[in-house]
C-alpha cells in the first residue's frame, strides 16, 4: 500500500486489524476516506467529519465490532498535533467486520487538528514523512468480538512500527 495515505487513517486500519484477539483471522486488505461530513473551526481548533471505509476480510467464528477509539499523534517534541475519535452512542449500530466474511466496513470519525495551519501538512505527509519526522501515536481502542469486550492501549508507539504492521 502506497502512496499519500494519511497515518491517522492508517493507524485505525492498524488498530481495527492488530489489536483484535483474532489477529491472525482478521486481515484489513486497504482503507480509504469515503466522505468529509462537516468541517468546524473553534478554539484555534479544526475538525473534521470524516467516514473511513475499511475493506475486511475475517475467517474467525466471531463478529469483531469497534466500540470506542481514541488516538493522539504526537510530534517529536512531544507536542499533540491531532487527535481521531469514534465511540457508538447506546443503541447505536456500530461498525462490524462479520464472521466468515470480506466485506467493507463504514467507521464515523472526528479528527481534530491542534493548529489549523499545519492541519493541511499533516494531511498530506505520507507515512514515512511521519517517521522520518518522529511523529508517535497513543491510543485506546475498545473492540468486540462475540460476547468479549477487549481494551487496547498504547503510548507514543513510534509510527515507523504501525508501519512495518501495516505492511506485514
Amino acid at each position: 500500500m502506497g502512496g499519500k495515505l494519511n497515518i491517522l487513517f492508517v493507524a485505525i486500519a492498524l488498530l481495527a486489524a492488530a489489536c483484535t484477539p483474532l489477529s491472525e483471522q482478521v486481515e484489513v486488505t486497504g482503507c480509504d476516506i469515503e466522505s468529509l461530513e462537516s468541517v468546524s473551526l473553534a478554539s484555534g481548533q479544526i475538525s473534521l467529519g470524516t467516514t473511513l471505509s475499511l475493506d475486511g476480510r475475517n475467517d474467525s467464528c466471531r463478529d469483531l465490532s469497534l466500540v470506542k477509539l481514541y488516538a493522539e499523534v504526537f510530534s517529536r517534541s512531544g507536542k499533540r498535533v491531532a487527535t481521531v475519535s469514534f465511540e457508538a452512542e447506546k443503541g447505536e449500530k456500530r461498525p462490524t467486520l462479520h464472521r466468515h466474511s470480506t466485506e467493507t466496513v463504514e467507521i464515523p470519525l472526528l479528527v481534530s487538528f491542534d493548529n489549523p495551519l499545519s492541519a493541511l501538512s499533516l494531511a498530506a505527509m505520507t507515512i514515512e514523512e511521519y517517521g522520518e519526522k518522529g511523529y508517535t501515536l497513543s491510543y485506546d481502542c475498545t473492540l468486540k468480538a462475540g460476547c468479549l469486550k477487549k481494551r487496547f492501549t498504547e503510548d507514543k508507539v513510534p509510527v515507523e512500527y504501525l508501519a512495518k504492521q501495516f505492511d506485514r
